[in-house]
């Protein structure tokens, strides 16, 4: 393959896996290790961006399509929110945090856990923690709304124009922290 990512474990070198690093090769600084996580989160930040372009296209079938709107919005709202999580891990693991950073993982994890895995399984003690921190109704297992504008999850609202202005906010993180690896030398593009 001509085009990919290989990212090594410490004491290897990345050209030359056979080959164990010396001091001389290790990351100069923990600054090293943001780039490198940053640069991780770059791909679910792109994916997220899309998400909320096809999140946008499914919910103009709510009102002509309720059925079709419904599970097309399910689909792109539990891909969205698996890359917010995603790009939320990376960011606060570049020390950067966020109001919502929480709240995507709930999410991610209502949906993942509620709907895709364990939607059958009633006293599961994370999937009933995420459910009370989303002020889902005791009585449901799973409550996820759809707007054009908004997603409602329990008791949640999360209006997309939301999720876009953190989307700006993480690509401004992700661009410092890169452009500022590249002048101190620890990234180099080609």
């Amino acid at each position: 393959m001509n085009y990919g990512i290989k990212v090594s474990y410490r004491d290897f070198n990345v050209i030359n896996l056979t080959e164990k690093q010396t001091k001389k090769h290790q990351p100069k600084s923990n600054k090293s290790l943001s780039n490198l996580l940053s640069g991780l989160a770059l791909p679910y930040l792109i994916g997220a961006k899309k998400q909320v372009k096809r999140y946008r296209v499914a919910s103009l079938l709510l009102q002509s399509q309720p059925t079709i709107g419904v599970l097309e919005c399910m689909h792109e709202a539990s891909n969205l929110f698996e890359d917010l999580n995603t790009v939320a891990f990376y960011i606060k693991k570049c020390g950067r945090n966020n109001k919502y950073h929480q709240l995507w993982n709930n999410i991610r994890n209502h949906i993942r856990h509620a709907v895709r895995e364990d939607y059958d399984i009633e006293d599961k003690l994370i999937k009933n923690n995420i459910a009370q921190k989303l002020n889902l109704d005791p009585k449901l297992q799973i409550s996820i709304g759809f707007d054009i504008g908004a997603i409602k999850v329990g008791g949640i609202t999360v209006k997309i124009d939301e999720i876009t202005n953190y989307l700006t906010w993480a690509e401004d993180i992700i661009t410092k922290i890169l452009k500022k690896g590249e002048q101190e030398g620890l990234l180099k593009r080609e």
